[in-house]
Formats: C-alpha cells, sequence, structure tokens
C-alpha cells in the first residue's frame, strides 16, 4: 500500500470512503477525498492501492475512459461531450480507440492497427495514456474491487457547473485554475488540500491542474443521482459489460 496514501488518511481502521474523485498524473493518480469534513488530496501509484479505503458503494467519479469498443466506431459520449465544450475546449476529448489498440505497446503498431480498424491515427498524447487505460480497464473487471466506478470528464464538469458553457481559459493558466476553483465552491473549503499537496508533492509527480481535475471529479461523486447527467442518457455497453458514458455534474 502507498506510503503517501496512508499518511493522508487518518485513523485507517475507520475510513470508509463513500465518495472519491481521481484524476491521472505523471506519479500515478491523483485521488480527492473527504476525511471526516476534511478535503484530501493524495497520490496512490496504483488503483488497488485505494480499494481497501472504500466503501463497498463508494461513488468513484474518475477522468479515465471506462468502455471501449472492439472495433472502428466512435464512443458515443465523447462526440457528446465534444459538441457540450465547444467552441474552446474541446480539443480536451480525445478520441478513445478501440481496446485492442490500447493493448498496443508500441506506438508504430498502435498507430498501424487504429489506421487499419478506423481508418485514422492516433496522437501520442493518446498513446501515452494507454498504460492507465489497461490498468483501469482490467482492474474494473477484479472481483475484490470495491466502489460504483464511473467515468467523470473535469472538462465537461466545469462547463456544466459554469452553466453549460465551456471554460474559456485554459486549465494551464492562472486565470483558467482561478476560474476552475470559483466552480468547485459547492465541495466547501479546498485550497488547504491543494496547498498542501503543492507543497507536498513535486511538479514531476503532479501538476495543479491534476488536483483541480480530482477535486471535480470528487464534487460530481458526491452529488446523489438525481444531481448528476449522464451523457448519453441510454450509453451502451462494451465487450465486457462497462458502460459506455461521462458522467458530470447535472
Amino acid at each position: 500500500m502507498s506510503d503517501v496514501m496512508a499518511a493522508e488518511i487518518s485513523l485507517l481502521d475507520d475510513v470508509s470512503l463513500s465518495a472519491v474523485g481521481i484524476d491521472g498524473c505523471r506519479a500515478g493518480w491523483v485521488v480527492a477525498f473527504r476525511d471526516g469534513s476534511e478535503i484530501r488530496l493524495a497520490i496512490i501509484a496504483q488503483l488497488s492501492d485505494l480499494n481497501d479505503f472504500l466503501h463497498p458503494n463508494a461513488s468513484v467519479m474518475i477522468d479515465m475512459p471506462i468502455g471501449l469498443s472492439d472495433g472502428h466506431s466512435v464512443r458515443d459520449c465523447d462526440a457528446l461531450a465534444r459538441q457540450k465544450l465547444r467552441p474552446h475546449r474541446s480539443a480536451s476529448v480525445f478520441g478513445v480507440p478501440a481496446r485492442q489498440v490500447t493493448r498496443c505497446k508500441e506506438y508504430s503498431e498502435a498507430n498501424a492497427l487504429s489506421r487499419a480498424l478506423s481508418g485514422k491515427g492516433i496522437s501520442k498524447q493518446a498513446f501515452y495514456l494507454f498504460p492507465k487505460i489497461r490498468e483501469l480497464d482490467d482492474w474494473l473487471m477484479s472481483r475484490d474491487r470495491r466502489g460504483r466506478w464511473s467515468e467523470c470528464h473535469p472538462e465537461v464538469a466545469f462547463a456544466c457547473l459554469n452553466g453549460g458553457e465551456a471554460l474559456l481559459e485554459s486549465k494551464k493558466t492562472e486565470a483558467g485554475s482561478q476560474a476552475r476553483q470559483k466552480l468547485l465552491a459547492e465541495l466547501g473549503e479546498f485550497r488547504p488540500a491543494v496547498e498542501r499537496a503543492l507543497t507536498s508533492y513535486r511538479r514531476k509527480d503532479v501538476l495543479a491542474d491534476d488536483l483541480l481535475d480530482a477535486l471535480v471529479c470528487l464534487l460530481t461523486a458526491e452529488r446523489p443521482p438525481s444531481a448528476r447527467q449522464h451523457i448519453p442518457m441510454e450509453a451502451p455497453v462494451d465487450g465486457r459489460g462497462l458502460v459506455m458514458e461521462i458522467v458530470a455534474p447535472a
């Protein structure tokens, strides 16, 4: 188990997290959760490190694709997400390739297979996410896994919190960061957790925008089902029975 995670959660024997937000980061995964009334942020190396802390029916929102196609088809949730984020942030939704493409270990192999299946290649940025896509895809099949896991795209979530309008400023800018922090007000006092994480972790391990992405996933996870929306409303399932949808604040 991750020493960092253990250090961030007090009273380990009594912890049973009911809501969690997760975003990928350079060191693994950054996890946003509430320890009592206090919001915390921690890094874990792999998703299984979180399992013992989760309530069996925990709401887990993660910024990583859940449900992969087995051929050339485009996931409906990705196409609809791009529509919601036009004109400013639609590029933040990358095309999720077929499952067999994500299993490729070399970029040239993945690119060639993607072109053969769909007529389109893949970006290197997308390829670099394949290890995390594979990790989540396999973890969701584990019998030991706790929680109800859903895909949550942070930019879609922020747009929904912003009256349905995609944010103009990039999350990499100071203005963009401040705009997103204002939209996180529903969480209560989260800034101490951000400041503590930025002090504790190196930028080579996690970036400031990773923390905000995990927090908006937590915000979505903490909302009751009636205060969330599913994109699309009637989502298909993939070959593994995983629902191909993006969940966001309603």
